[in-house]
């Protein structure tokens, strides 16, 4: 019962951790915007404070703020949003226009609005755009024309057809076509004799009779757009009487020139009739131009041949009038001289261009169409202006652009300009004075991956055998035509030969123990990939070089000699006659001497390289020995650096007469050298992690499931019953009879050898047969 309820607590507390992890997501997401679209239209002829947008808010703050904290572009159009409580946690929102708002989809269509709410110490904010959507407004008439309405007096004695007035009108709507309509004309029976052009103007295809026909008319104009909004006005037209006796102007008909920036108001000609009390004006509409009452001519408005082409000539009808019905015309002819106001105008206005470096010779890289607007001196040239970089890359042809000369992306100098070549092209009219237009180029080179990476010596290295692991060998370069000339990667290539390189500086580092004496030469293949050298990432070139370490040797290993001799000599042995030689060998290859360390008592023996030689200086009495008949001499074998000992037991058999001493030939064995290596496995740190909690996972599945066996137990078991039995029968076991220990050897040990320990340096004696061994 105590385990279950321990089960039940640990799952109450992982509920209440779930439950606060979800109130705390919850918590996150206050507060919230709900129902507000990325994008809302609207009208651009909606009303002042006319509602935008409704949405809403959900936070449990009972006052939340909200407002636009920015706006793009800037504009008052947007009055600040109000919330309104909702039911619980939700909050209402209205956007509405500002009480000066004007829209206008013709200036500007959309307008992007920041909203940020704040609430419980918490803001959240999201982008909502309002785009602006066109409505057809009607066109725009002049104010006079519709009302009261534009009066025109015209004399009785002009030609057909008879220009009478232009209608001034203009459409807000973008790319609309107004339509200009006579709708009604008083008296109606005037109607066929008035119409009007899709220009606007209003002509008469029958002459005035001031004395036999109507002397006033009323012509109403409508003018609409293409979908039908439309404004009106009126003309009135009153016919004035020509006396038979005319007025004599002094000049009847003049000519005069004027330039084009003639200064708005300035005189352009003046004119003057014979006789007292007059009154000027224009027989037909000349909007460049008016006539004052006396008689003097002067512009209206700036003069631009290039907009109003007909502005360059233009004859002037004047009337002269009196109180006494007289009247006169004269004319002026006007012509305006064009003058030099516009700098040519070229496509493209600036040149941007991205090319490979490996474009060819004379390719075309542009083409300028320019043009001079004014009507006169129009015509264009061409001149090109390098910069130091850029000099002799480019020429032009015309008014094309082409490539002069290599465009190499592959050295310092057009690096340091950001591979960049710049140009200046100067486009120049034929006027006086001159005007130029500036067309700036700018040509940005793209690597192109041409050339191979090609390595550099050495490409054979040296290292000691007792070098460790990780010892920097040497350094592999290789070298790349294309710029940057050092963006290559190495790799070594082939099977693992116990070497790596770093990848970016070609560093050659050591990853095992070498050993001169079983491989002297290594080789291996390195590979150099060439990176970034083509705007195409994936273009790379590559190429290998073999290398070779030739390994150093080092005196590492120890000397290898047979470990224990024994003999017998006479005592009356020649000193020139050996006794043994030592049979010795370094791996290493090094010269070994040997030396007497102890044993050769009252020296009594001598060596010679690895020879032993007996003094001869024995001193024996046949009545009683003096000299001892056995020696153990220990012998120090060495290469210089490292050393072993070699055991030599000698039995001296005293000898008095001249018989031949012999040596008694000793059979010796080779050591059986065992190498033990020790080494340990490191795993990786993500593998301990994943191993530890695999673990957990398994002893708590382990521990939950003889929690649940035990309950199972507890809960099923049967009731004990008596035991029928007793557990222990009556039998008697005897132990009194104790095994005696046996001995692995019935016979003494008996050693024939003897050696030092290569680790610890100790000297032990060992059974050549049964390979017992004793340290000494």
């Amino acid at each position: 019962m105590d385990q279950m309820s321990s089960f039940r607590a640990l799952l109450l507390a992982v509920l209440q951790i779930c439950v606060f992890r979800v109130e705390l997501t919850v918590a996150q997401k206050d507060p919230e915007f709900i129902g507000l679209p990325p994008i809302v239209k609207i009208q651009e002829d909606s009303q002042l404070n006319s509602l935008v947008l409704e949405f809403q808010v959900k936070t449990v703050d009972p006052d939340p703020q909200i407002e636009i904290f920015n706006i793009n572009p800037p504009t008052t159009v947007f009055a600040l949003p109000t919330i309104h409580q909702g039911t619980g946690t939700i909050h209402n929102v209205m956007l509405r226009l500002s009480s000066n708002a004007s829209l206008d989809f013709e200036t500007l269509r959309l307008y992007r609005l920041e909203l940020r709410v704040s609430a419980n110490n918490s803001t959240a904010t999201q982008t909502l755009e309002v785009e602006v959507l066109d409505v057809n407004e009607p066109p725009q008439c002049d104010a006079v024309f519709q009302f009261p309405g534009a009066v025109v007096k015209i004399p009785n004695d002009l030609t057909v057809p008879i220009e009478l007035y232009h209608v001034v009108a203009s459409d807000p709507d973008i790319n609309n076509t107004l339509n200009y309509r006579i709708h009604q004309v008083w008296p109606a029976s005037a109607r066929p004799q008035f119409m009007i052009d899709g220009t606007g103007t209003i002509y008469s295809n029958q002459g005035f009779g001031y004395q036999s026909s109507d002397k006033d008319f009323i012509v109403n104009v409508t003018v609409s757009d293409e979908q039908g909004a439309s404004c009106r006005g009126k003309v009135r037209i009153e016919i004035l009487p020509v006396l038979d006796h005319t007025l004599n102007f002094t000049v009847p008909s003049q000519s005069v020139t004027i330039s084009e920036d003639i200064q708005v108001g300035s005189v352009v000609a003046i004119v003057k009739a014979l006789g007292s009390d007059l009154r000027y004006e224009f027989v037909g509409n000349y909007p460049a131009y008016r006539i004052s009452q006396d008689g003097i001519i002067r512009t209206t408005c700036e003069l631009d041949l290039e907009t109003n082409g007909d502005q360059q000539w233009s004859i002037l009808m004047i009337r002269a009038f009196s109180t006494t019905h007289r009247s006169g015309t004269a004319t002026v002819n006007v012509t305006v001289l064009d003058v030099n106001d516009n700098p040519p105008t070229c496509t493209p206005s600036v040149i941007v261009l991205c090319i490979p470096e490996t474009i060819s010779i004379y390719s075309e890289l542009a083409t300028l169409s320019c043009s001079d607007a004014d009507i006169t001196n129009n015509s264009v040239s061409y001149q090109l202006e390098p910069n130091a970089v850029s000099q002799f890359k480019f020429r032009l042809q015309g008014s094309q652009l082409q490539v002069n000369n290599t465009l190499d992306y592959d050295n310092a100098e057009i690096a340091h300009n950001n591979f960049q070549y710049k140009a200046t092209i100067f486009v120049i009219d034929g006027g006086l004075p001159p005007l130029t237009t500036v067309v700036q180029v700018l040509v940005t080179v793209t690597p192109v991956n041409e050339f191979i990476p090609g390595f550099q010596q050495p490409v054979q290295f040296l290292v000691n055998e007792d070098a460790g692991r990780g010892t920097v060998i040497g350094m592999v370069r290789a070298t790349d035509r294309d710029w940057e000339h050092d963006s290559i990667r190495y790799s070594i290539t082939g099977a693992d030969q116990g070497f790596s390189i770093n990848p970016k500086t070609g560093e050659l580092y050591l990853r095992r123990e070498l050993d001169f004496e079983t491989q002297p030469t290594h080789q291996f293949v390195i590979q150099a990939v060439d990176l970034n050298q083509d705007i195409n990432p994936s273009v790379r070139k590559q190429t290998t070089q073999e290398v070779t370490i030739n390994v150093q040797n080092v005196n590492d290993n120890p000397p290898e000699c047979n470990p224990f001799y024994e003999t017998e000599i006479y005592s009356t042995l020649s000193l020139t006659e050996e006794i043994l030689s030592l049979t010795c060998w370094d791996i290493d290859g090094d010269r070994l001497t040997a030396t007497l360390t102890n044993g050769g008592k009252n020296d009594r023996f001598r060596l010679n390289e690895l020879q032993l030689f007996s003094k001869n200086a024995f001193s024996y009495n046949p009545e009683g020995i003096f000299d001892p008949i056995f020696f153990e001499l220990r012998i120090e074998v060495t290469d210089g650096k490292f050393s072993t000992t070699v055991l030599v037991i000698i039995h001296v058999k005293p000898w008095t007469t001249t018989v031949p001493t012999t040596t008694t030939p000793t059979t010796t064995r080779k050591p059986r050298v065992q190498t033990v290596l020790s080494s340990y496995w490191a795993p990786e740190p993500w593998f301990v992690a994943v191993m530890t909690v695999t673990i957990a996972l398994a002893l708590i599945a382990l521990g939950l499931l003889i929690w649940k066996i035990l309950q199972c137990t507890s809960a099923c078991g049967k009731p004990t019953q008596e035991m029928s039995q007793p557990l222990l029968q009556n039998t008697y076991v005897n132990f009194a009879e104790e095994a005696k220990p046996q001995n692995p050897r019935d016979t003494p040990q008996t050693f024939d050898g003897k050696a030092q320990d290569p680790v610890t340096g100790r000297n032990y004696l060992f059974n050549s047969i049964t390979g017992e061994r004793r340290w000494t």
